[in-house]
């Protein structure tokens, strides 16, 4: 994503989604700090990662990693900002192999707040118009096989199952499935893989 753009939740509240800027590692530890303190209340938040609390250092890492791969073609990355407080991110790697740099992984986090407001679903079709511009046509992303909503989202956005590892992930004693999903986007009809703004 190389622009800035306003974005209106349904619940009224006006964010910017734009590109990470060098200054952004603040925003982004306190960001990771929320979603460390959401995973050890509700255990149902579909996140393997945030399993210690995080570091500057390891934000700032993070930070570098987003601007250095959108630079060489290789990351696309869409913030969330509320004021100066980031509330979501969605990210897309490309994978560098060469049989394989045509598809990516998708990443996406939303702060409890804004979820069920619009916002996960504007980041993701923001993030995949861009994966398509720079020339990513297969995406995939991995979810909790209890995750309804997650899956119903994606479902929306284009994405369909490929199947399920059983048990893969093991929290609290549970084991969950992890279920797979990728998206064509040459098959994704435009008009429904636009950002839709609201304003």
């Amino acid at each position: 994503m190389a622009r800035s753009a306003s974005f209106r939740t349904s619940d009224g509240r006006s964010l910017l989604l734009r590109p990470f800027g060098p200054r952004d590692a603040l925003a982004l530890l306190h960001f990771a700090n929320a979603m460390f303190d959401e995973k050890r209340t509700n255990r149902d938040l579909g996140v393997v990662s945030f399993d210690k609390e995080p570091t500057m250092a390891e934000e700032r890492e993070f930070l570098s990693e987003m601007i250095r791969g959108r630079e060489r073609k290789e990351v696309v990355s869409v913030a969330a900002f509320d004021g100066i407080r980031l509330v979501g991110h969605c990210s897309i790697k490309r994978r560098m192999r060469s049989d394989v740099m045509h598809a990516g992984t998708l990443g996406i986090a939303v702060l409890d707040r804004y979820r069920g407001v619009g916002l996960g679903e504007e980041l993701m079709r923001e993030a995949l118009l861009h994966a398509r511009r720079i020339g990513i046509s297969l995406v995939q992303l991995t979810v909790f096989g209890n995750n309804s909503v997650a899956t119903g989202l994606y479902a929306k956005i284009g994405f369909r199952r490929a199947g399920a590892i059983p048990g893969k992930i093991v929290r609290d004693g549970r084991q969950l499935d992890e279920v797979i999903m990728y998206a064509d986007l040459r098959a994704i009809d435009k008009s429904s893989s636009q950002p839709r703004r609201k304003s």
